[in-house]
């Protein structure tokens, strides 16, 4: 055990040197007009290939310490620091949670509903796979110009909750997550409660359970494997849909600062931290969830595979597969043979 620790330990720094090296690259090497043109005419001289890396420029892929720089440092004219990017995160994770929260329990009792009754699974789930199939950047200007019609008309303007509700893009981008994550949700929840043998289901009965017996001990058990996975997919989904929402439509956000430094309102500067951002959002979510997982399945053969990968621990509770030694025949037993 403790020499799987030492690997372990080992693979951590192995990470982290990994990650430096890029940095100091990206940060040394590539940020630099003469050192792109002396690896472009190295590598022309040995392969008779001259690559573009015109497209690294200073101006396009700043430093990693300018980008830092842009998040801890407060300009002039304001737009970078802390507060700056703090005001637009929020209203980005504001939207990805909520979203995420009220589109994954809306799926789960969708799935749980086409589960049980046949008429609207024949009916419905041909409509929701088709939906799925739609694009993001094809539902997300559509529900920004209903928010904007809805926002112009006067029973909306004067009633505080409407206006709360379609008189800013907050709510535009919580339904975009909310579609984002209902499918892949439901369409896995769906198939996990699915998932049961008739058998099973047989040997509950004999043991005189009840319908809701069924459900929570046998089909919910069944289905949580298939709803983790979803519910992965879903957490770095729900950061991506706010932002395209954003970058569309939007007058604040991450997406919004990204969309301004692309049109040149902001720099690149601002456009990259941006990006650092919403990536760490998209990790924590994921790894959230995976924490999840591990809590509530730890029973689950992806969770067993993922412990043995990450941590290299030997788990006890994985049952033997060898075969269980044979008692041995007692001495009158040997003399009777």
């Amino acid at each position: 055990m403790k020499n799987l620790n030492i690997f372990r330990e080992k693979s951590v720094w192995i990470n982290l040197l990994v990650v430096v090296v890029l940095l100091l690259s990206w940060e040394l090497l590539f940020s630099n007009q003469d050192n792109l043109d002396n690896i472009s005419s190295f590598v022309k001289d040995t392969t008779g290939w001259r690559p573009h890396l015109k497209a690294l420029s200073v101006m396009a892929v700043p430093r990693p310490s300018k980008i830092l720089g842009i998040i801890t440092t407060t300009p002039p004219n304001g737009r970078g620091g802390w507060e700056f990017f703090w005001y637009h995160a929020k209203s980005t994770l504001s939207a990805a949670v909520l979203g995420f929260f009220i589109g994954d329990i809306i799926a789960i009792l969708f799935a749980i509903l086409l589960a049980y009754v046949k008429p609207l699974e024949r009916a419905l789930m041909p409509i929701f796979l088709t939906m799925r199939s739609v694009p993001l950047v094809a539902i997300t200007p559509l529900l920004l110009r209903i928010r904007f019609t809805l926002a112009d008309m006067d029973v909306v303007q004067t009633n505080p909750i409407l206006f709360s509700l379609f008189g800013t893009g907050q709510v535009v981008k919580m339904l975009v997550v909310i579609i984002i994550v209902f499918f892949p949700t439901m369409v896995n929840v769906f198939e996990g409660l699915k998932s049961i043998n008739p058998s099973e289901i047989e040997l509950m009965k004999s043991m005189n359970a009840s319908g809701w017996q069924v459900f929570w001990k046998l089909r919910i058990f069944k289905a949580m494997p298939l709803t983790f996975a979803a519910l992965k997919i879903a957490s770095a989904s729900s950061v991506l849909a706010v932002t395209v929402a954003e970058w569309l439509g939007t007058n604040q956000g991450l997406g919004f600062v990204m969309s301004q430094g692309a049109s040149a309102s902001l720099d690149s500067r601002h456009v990259w931290a941006s990006i650092v951002i919403v990536t760490i959002f998209g990790l924590v979510f994921y790894w959230a969830v995976s924490l999840l997982e591990k809590i509530f399945i730890p029973w689950h053969e992806s969770v067993i595979a993922l412990k043995q990968a990450m941590n290299g621990l030997e788990l006890d509770a994985l049952p033997d597969s060898s075969p269980a030694p044979q008692p041995k025949p007692l001495a009158s037993e040997e003399g009777t043979a």
